[in-house]
């Protein structure tokens, strides 16, 4: 089991590096990790779902994909996806 939580964030983290310099389209990694990071924290894993978190809020804010994108569908979908992210960490730590 810790095996795969540090597997998911160091490709998270990864992710978020690859989508501000060098890939642009890493960022749907991040797409993925957020809603692993909303599970996280509902079943109460409150670190590594910090952690993910970090990583995407980062990747989120920084990437030139979303920042450029005219399109307001992406920042919508990047908003319910951080809005999903911390509603997840409220449930879980009330549950806890």
């Amino acid at each position: 089991m810790q095996l795969g939580n540090i597997s998911i964030i160091i490709i998270s983290f990864t992710s978020m590096l690859l989508s501000v310099e060098a890939l642009e389209y890493a960022i749907f990694i991040n797409f993925i990790s957020s809603v692993v990071c909303a599970g996280y924290a509902y079943g109460g894993a409150h670190y590594t779902a910090l952690l993910l978190a970090w990583c995407n809020v980062h990747a989120f804010v920084f990437s030139p994909l979303i920042n450029v994108s005219e399109q307001p569908s992406v920042k919508v979908l990047v908003l319910f996806l951080l809005s999903l992210m911390f509603v997840a960490f409220g449930i879980g730590v009330k549950r806890n």
